[in-house]
């Protein structure tokens, strides 16, 4: 199955990185090229693409605008979008996940984290299956290299959401508190980690739980005042595990996945995230 890219920035030389990165390690990747978001517009209007990847800062149309773009538009925003640029400012970092950014990598970057965001994303996408076990990775190009990082990072990418599938206990970073509201009952969690569409809580074990894919609504609290609190996020359970490999664990993992977050609850939610780190 071919895939497509639409890799979008000014700069050639980047490009040329980029994409010999790109085709040495996912040869069937078909990569189109625009030098600003106004020839990105061209290519988009002309055929689909699986992924988009974006320098911010370009002349004409930046990278910003045409994130802004894609998601507006109903035939394109599904579409992965990771936000490639130097811009590592928490206002920047906030500015992208407000306008629906998947994830974020800052330069300068080294091949291999740039194909570990390529890959999760078209995984996610379900353009590449699952790999069976993602290795961890280390020496970030930065505090504000992707969303993940930002968030506690993602279960693909090995990081702290691992304890899902591991069963090893980890000491948990807490990042705020949330209450799980399902069916009659209410369920008091703390945030162990959270991105923008995704959240890893911990709670303590009781006689009931919700499953996996079943709906619940969320009330998430920050550990400080500094982010508002977000009520009314609608959310689904994707993952249920112990957090102990023992039958008598005391508490349980639970990654819940958000359901279409109004603009409100995606600020709310972007300032959480940023300021939990």
């Amino acid at each position: 199955m071919k895939i497509r890219i639409l890799l979008c920035d000014d700069a050639s030389f980047i490009r040329d990185l980029i994409k010999r990165t790109i085709r040495k390690y996912l040869p069937q990747c078909e990569i189109m090229e625009a030098s600003d978001g106004r020839k990105a517009q061209s290519i988009l209007a002309r055929q689909p693409v699986d992924l988009i990847l974006s320098d911010w800062e370009m002349p004409g149309m930046s990278g910003e605008e045409l994130l802004q773009w894609v998601r507006a538009e109903e035939k394109l925003a599904s579409i992965p979008f990771i936000m490639i640029t130097s811009l590592g400012g928490k206002d920047n970092i906030m500015r992208a996940v407000q306008a629906g950014v998947s994830d974020y990598l800052g330069k300068p970057f080294t091949p291999e984290e740039l194909l570990q965001k390529v890959r999760k994303s078209l995984v996610r996408s379900g353009k590449l299956p699952k790999p069976n076990a993602e290795p961890s990775q280390s020496g970030k190009s930065g505090p504000f290299s992707s969303v993940e990082i930002l968030s506690g990072k993602d279960p693909l990418a090995g990081g702290s959401a691992a304890a899902l599938t591991s069963g090893k206990p980890e000491k948990p970073r807490i990042k705020g508190t949330g209450i799980i509201h399902w069916r009659d009952q209410e369920l008091r969690c703390m945030i162990k980690a959270i991105s923008i569409d995704e959240a890893l809580m911990v709670t303590k074990r009781a006689d009931v739980h919700p499953g996996v894919f079943e709906s619940l609504t969320l009330t998430l609290s920050p550990g400080n005042q500094a982010a508002g609190s977000i009520t009314g996020l609608e959310a689904y359970v994707h993952s249920c595990a112990a957090v102990e490999k023992r039958p008598d664990s005391e508490f349980v993992n639970l990654l819940v996945r958000f359901v279409d977050p109004d603009n409100e609850q995606r600020k709310l939610l972007g300032e959480l995230i940023v300021d939990g780190q």
